[in-house]
């Protein structure tokens, strides 16, 4: 039962759609229901009786006595309140007149002029208040329990008699529908039959004589699978059994069925079982199955080509699609089944009205063939072929569509480039010419016709070389012959040949051939690519000129400095030699202050020599770095030492801060270190007045072959001015016009330590802020020295060289008296050469312990020299030490030094310290 609140719109809607579906509103007056009418006037003793029923507006009156009137508005009635009322009793009103309710009723203050009222509800089997059972009375009365109880009993007369006559409806309804059926069955081409659980025929139609030639008659109670082909009962009684078990109910199976005369024919069967009865219905797929067959021969042979292949329905919807297609666009049957090939692979440089021309020609029942932009799966782009042929069933009407497809991506690639390359070809400023096997020209571009002269007529079928290179030169035509031998064995080549154009101009040109291979590999054709290059040959001849009077200039000037070398040094070695054997000759104290001032001259002027011709050589690329092993903190610690007294002389204060990791021994240029130093050191002690200079040394890095070293010069002295920084570092430049005037220098030091340290692929960093001071600081690689110091320092104690035999070669007398002099303090023998010729023979006579060379004598070199004497057989000719003394600087003589066999060189005019340094490296190895 419903709710009760019969007030609430969906129990409302709920109502009335019951009402309407016994369909018995405006329906004809009925007896039984008119008999109901009388009954209950009868019972209740009343003038007026109604069968009511309540739809959405209105009170429509099955059958009435009393009223001539058939319907009243719902709003305005009893029944109404009979309707809503919460309990499904007799609605009853005793007097209308005294009920707010009803005393304004049209019926109670009009004719009939009704007083008293009573109703009994009709309620359907789903508890739906349809309508009434009700009486109406004149006077005002109230109804007895027997009146009232029998109101409600023909309430439910009156609900059967709907619900019988709505049933009856039903059944002829549904007794129409089954002969209908039985009709369609009975004219159907389909077998429509029903089987018991054996299989045995309890009705069938009359299909069963065209497909089976029984009668009906004949096959009912004849077993259905007594008809069954007998290669396929099993199958089928296997699947049937099988879904039984598994609880299924319906089947769908194709199977053979031989008819009374043995035909065969193919039956697609839908069984469906219920109350132990099949209902089977077949039809004649005997067509379809030959047609299927010969789809699955053709299916299995569009499977296994190349070409994509696509079935399509009537209405262009894809049903099947091979493997192939699924290889070139990577979309499978999913994808496409029942969707327009043209929607997925279409893309946004599709040609969409290629396309929609394409379906109007489908739609036109017409075939065509396409080539189209598509997209794969993957969005990548993809040119495709279509080839679509349209099948049309017996009616001339399109069955389906079959489109192969071929992947022609490469082929498109390689026509727009052929098409780029034409158009190249044809526009490009170089010359194409393109020539068979056997360089006969096929085909030249204008640019070659620009080129040659020639035209491409007066070109084809002739070779190109023929034609510009004249037959009388060998060397042009050798060079052609092996050019067109390379093509033969298939190698590209490229050759520069001067040719002669039509005019009889000279030009030169630039060929780079490539050859063209067929398919099977063999040489097709052959493309030559052809430039004009006789402007740049013209540049190159020029370039050699000019490299030629380059490398004389530069030899020149390299003649010039080794010239200026020997010249200044020379006389420098004299005055610095004997500065420094004076003063070591207990001078009188009155000349000790000139001899400084003679030593602080010829240094000072060797100093700006030195600076000018490394300068220069740098320049010329002349200066390279020597590799020797020295000892870093002697080396540092005799720079400091040395620059005290000039640090002292402007009250400054010079430190040393030396990291002890760092190995005794380190194998590089010393000599060069030593000059950045200097000059560092110089510049700071020139630039600080009652200050400090500190020379800083630290190991950074270090591995089995190099270490690496930090240097850092500071100072607090007057320091450089921020937008001068960049300017200090070049040559013949100070900071401020006044530098060198009041400071002195030649405004190179800086400019040459810049370049030294570009030579050790370092580079030179700088900081300072005005008046408070400067550091330079770089970093260095060197190589680990393979040399011990054994038993301690290098030897530095003259006494340690006594006794030992030394041959001096030079033909200048001072710089032999010098040498005389500072090595006679060593304690050692001293014998003397005045050219090569008597060197060698002294080395022959004497054994010496080592050998200062000179290298520029007249007559015999000193490379000349060495060479004969490391050419002797005995091995002592080999291993005597030979150490160059040398006025020059160039760079090609320290190569001649090691080539000759010389040990090492030491350039004039020469320190003390030099030669003794010297001395312990070579005569204690």
């Amino acid at each position: 039962m419903l709710s009760k609140d019969q007030r609430s719109s969906t129990s409302e809607n709920n109502r009335v759609s019951a009402l309407h579906g016994y369909h018995i509103l405006d329906t004809p007056s009925e007896y039984q229901f008119d008999n109901i009418a009388k009954l209950a006037s009868l019972v209740c003793s009343a003038p007026i009786a109604l069968i009511a029923l309540v739809d959405e507006n209105r009170v429509w009156f099955k059958s009435s006595i009393g009223i001539t009137f058939n319907e009243i508005p719902r709003g305005i009635s009893f029944c109404e309140h009979t309707i809503i009322s919460e309990n499904d009793d007799v609605f009853e009103v005793y007097d209308a007149l005294e009920d707010d309710r009803f005393k304004n009723h049209p019926s109670v203050i009009e004719i009939p002029y009704v007083r008293s009222y009573a109703g009994a509800p009709l309620i359907d089997e789903n508890g739906f208040k349809l309508g009434t059972v009700c009486v109406f009375d004149t006077v005002p009365r109230e109804f007895t329990s027997a009146q009232k109880e029998g109101l409600q009993t023909l309430a439910k007369e009156v609900m059967t008699h709907i619900s019988l006559q709505r049933k009856s409806e039903e059944l002829a309804a549904h007794a129409q529908r089954f002969e209908e059926l039985l009709n369609i069955s009975a004219v159907s081409p389909e077998i429509h039959c029903i089987l018991d659980k054996m299989g045995i025929v309890l009705f069938i139609n009359n299909a069963v004589t065209n497909l089976l030639e029984y009668s009906v008659e004949e096959a009912e109670g004849l077993n259905i699978w007594s008809f069954c082909h007998r290669e396929d009962l099993n199958r089928v009684i296997n699947t049937i059994e099988d879904g039984l078990r598994k609880g299924i109910k319906q089947f769908e199976n194709d199977f053979r069925i031989v008819s009374k005369s043995g035909v065969i024919r193919w039956i697609s069967w839908t069984m469906v079982t219920k109350n132990e009865k099949w209902y089977a219905y077949g039809r004649d797929i005997t067509e379809n199955k030959k047609v299927e067959h010969e789809l699955m021969k053709l299916s299995f042979v569009a499977s296994k080509v190349n070409n994509a292949v696509v079935i399509n329905d009537a209405n262009n919807h894809v049903t099947w699609v091979n493997e192939a297609f699924e290889k070139i666009t990577g979309f499978n049957l999913n994808d496409l089944k029942g969707k327009r090939l043209g929607d997925l692979i279409s893309g946004p440089r599709t040609d969409m009205e290629l396309l929609e021309h394409a379906r109007e020609l489908t739609k036109r029942n017409q075939s065509f063939t396409v080539d189209l932009l598509a997209y794969r799966k993957d969005k990548q782009p993809i040119w495709i072929s279509i080839y679509n042929t349209v099948v049309f069933n017996e009616a001339g009407k399109v069955e389906i569509e079959v489109e192969i497809i071929i992947d022609i991506t490469d082929k498109k690639n390689a026509e727009e480039e052929l098409q780029v390359l034409s158009l190249v070809a044809s526009e490009t400023n170089t010359g194409v010419n393109i020539s068979d096997a056997n360089c006969y020209t096929t085909w030249v571009n204008q640019s070659l016709e620009r080129l040659t002269g020639y035209t491409a007529t007066e070109l084809h079928g002739f070779r190109l070389g023929d034609i510009l290179c004249a037959e009388s030169d060998a060397t042009q035509q050798q060079l052609i012959n092996e050019a067109r031998e390379k093509a033969q064995d298939k190698q590209a080549y490229s050759i520069e040949v001067e040719a002669k154009k039509k005019d009889g101009t000279m030009v030169w040109l630039s060929v780079a051939t490539t050859p063209v291979l067929g398919l099977t590999g063999k040489l097709e054709r052959q493309i030559d690519l052809i430039t004009d290059i006789t402007q740049r040959k013209q540049v190159e001849r020029e370039m050699v000129e000019a490299k030629e009077q380059a490398l004389q200039l530069s030899e020149a000037k390299e003649m010039f400095l080794s010239v200026m070398s020997h010249e200044i040094r020379t006389p420098l070695n004299a005055v610095i030699g004997m500065t420094h054997l004076l003063m070591d000759n207990d001078p009188k104290p009155s000349q000790i202050e000139d001899l400084n001032i003679l030593k602080f001259s010829g240094e000072n002027l060797l100093n700006i020599i030195n600076d000018i011709l490394d300068f220069t050589k740098i320049e010329t690329g002349n200066l390279h770095l020597e590799l020797m092993p020295f000892s870093m903190k002697a080396l540092t610690t005799d720079i400091v030492t040395s620059l005290g007294v000039n640090a002292s002389k402007r009250e400054n204060e010079l430190v040393l801060l030396y990291d002890e990791e760092i190995p005794k021994l380190v194998s590089g240029d010393k000599t060069r270190l030593y000059q950045i130093l200097m000059n560092l050191l110089g510049n700071a002690i020139k630039f600080t007045y009652q200050g400090k200079i500190i020379l800083q040394l630290k190991l950074i890095a270090s591995d089995e072959q190099y270490i690496a070293i930090h240097f850092e010069v500071s100072d607090n002295g007057i320091g450089i001015p921020e937008d001068k920084l960049s300017y200090i570092f070049e040559a013949f430049t100070q900071a401020k016009t006044d530098i060198s005037r009041k400071y002195g220098g030649t405004g190179l030091g800086l400019a040459i330590t810049k370049k030294l340290l570009e030579l050790y692929n370092s580079e030179i960093e700088v900081k300072s802020i005005e008046d408070e001071g400067t550091c330079f600081s770089f970093t260095l690689n060197f190589l680990k020295s393979s040399l011990l110091a054994t038993g301690g320092e290098l030897i530095a104690q003259a006494e340690a060289f006594t006794g030992k035999r030394i041959l001096i070669v030079d033909d200048n007398e001072i710089n032999l008296l010098i040498a005389k002099r500072i090595l006679g303090k060593f304690g050692l023998n001293i014998d003397f050469a005045f050219n090569g010729e008597e060197a060698i023979h002294k080395v022959k006579d004497e054994r010496y312990d080592l050998v200062f060379m000179d290298i520029k004598m007249p007559g015999m070199d000193g490379f000349e020299a060495t060479r004969i004497i490391r050419s002797q057989p005995d091995n002592y000719f080999k291993m005597v030490p030979i150490i160059a003394l040398t006025a020059s600087t160039l760079q090609n003589e320290y190569r001649k030094f090691k080539e000759s066999g010389m040990n090492g060189h030491i350039l004039k005019p020469f320190k003390p310290e030099e030669i003794r340094e010297l001395l312990s490296i070579h005569l204690y190895q």
